[in-house]
């Protein structure tokens, strides 16, 4: 062969099948032929020559055992031993321990074992108030004295230990739902909203496109009620208006959108955001549609879906503003005055160069871009 594979792509299973295909053809081939089906095989299987050798000529082939059994020789089918204790405790358990568990307020390993020991009658006969149970716990309860003797033997015995083992995927499936779940409310105003991603932005469209951006200023605890930067960028001019906010609260985020709207030279016609609160709520929503304009967000954990804005947090506030925390009335007043003229720095003296054309020419990228000048003169 001339190219080279590496070690570690073919699983044994595909690797079996691939001896097997060729079985047939190799043990007809002359010697010659042999020399390279072996030679590629080698190069694809990483196997040992000679056990290669052997796999080929005994495929399809009448064996016999030591002890006298009849079998076609088959390298994709192998009989391996599995040594050590069987194990007692199976997967048969779990349905019968999720209704326990269930039963006892989702209690931990070790009080459910108790539980079970203490409640052995549970597992033989109805319990007294049966018939006041919800249909849900009855149908449970029902299951449970379907059991096989066996597995409520097991049931009795069963240590915590084990319980953890069998329920540990169960958990993590509860957890996981619990920590996930979604805010009802929060979804429908999701909905309301539309996703565009990066890719469906419109290159060179109209000048009024922007993308919104929420910088932290907390230091390095993010608890408590602290200051953030509110970045606003215009994606075909780069233009960008920073505001300060005293918290996350929407009110102040109304307030900044609408003095950015005062401020720009030009008419915003599409706002992006991304999915935080602060930008996903009633209030903001209601604003841009009294103002007229569309309103997108982002895809969930897609940062690279509003890249303008962020591009911007390095150069016109994490340079600037740096990274610690500021969350008094003192702070929040500088912090104000100091990002309404950064602005007005990077947007009408700052040079800056707009991409209009990437073209990649071999292992190289070639970038062409407009003429270095400052926002205003796009």
């Amino acid at each position: 062969m001339v190219i080279a594979i590496p070690e570690g792509i073919c699983k044994m299973k595909a690797k079996r099948s691939i001896i097997k295909i060729n079985a047939p053809k190799y043990q007809k081939a002359p010697k010659k032929m042999k020399s390279a089906i072996l030679n590629d095989l080698v190069e694809i299987t990483h196997l040992h020559r000679k056990y290669l050798t052997t796999l080929l000529n005994n495929t399809g082939k009448v064996c016999y055992t030591p002890q006298g059994v009849r079998f076609i020789a088959d390298p994709t089918i192998t009989y391996t031993q599995h040594r050590g204790r069987k194990k007692i405790y199976t997967q048969e358990l779990v349905p019968f321990l999720k209704i326990l568990w269930e039963l006892t307020g989702f209690r931990s390993s070790i009080h459910l074992v108790a539980f079970i020991r203490t409640n052995p009658t549970l597992l033989y006969e109805k319990p007294s108030d049966f018939e006041q149970l919800t249909k849900a716990n009855q149908i449970k309860v029902i299951k449970l004295l379907s059991a096989s003797t066996e597995t409520k033997a097991k049931l009795l015995k069963i240590s915590s230990a084990t319980v953890d083992r069998l329920l540990r995927p169960l958990k993590e499936k509860y957890r996981l739902a619990h920590k996930y779940k979604p805010h009802p409310h929060a979804s429908v105003l999701k909905k309301s909203i539309p996703v565009e991603s990066y890719f469906d932005k419109p290159k060179n469209g109209p000048l009024g496109y922007t993308e919104i951006d929420l910088v932290h200023h907390c230091g390095s605890i993010a608890e408590g009620s602290f200051c953030y930067t509110l970045s606003e960028t215009e994606i075909n001019t780069g233009w960008t208006e920073l505001r300060a906010l005293k918290n996350k609260a929407r009110v102040w985020t109304v307030e900044a959108l609408a003095d950015i709207d005062k401020s720009v030279p030009f008419k915003i016609h599409t706002r992006h955001v991304d999915n935080g609160s602060e930008f996903i709520n009633s209030h903001v929503l209601a604003y841009t549609q009294q103002a007229g304009m569309n309103y997108t967000r982002s895809r969930e954990y897609h940062k690279n879906d509003s890249p303008y804005v962020e591009s911007r947090q390095w150069t016109m506030v994490r340079s600037y503003l740096g990274y610690r925390r500021y969350d008094t009335e003192k702070e929040y007043a500088i912090l104000d005055r100091l990002d309404r003229l950064i602005s007005i720095k990077h947007n009408y003296f700052m040079p800056s160069m707009k991409l209009i054309k990437k073209e990649r020419i071999g292992g190289k990228v070639h970038k062409n871009t407009t003429s270095i000048r400052p926002s205003i003169e796009y």
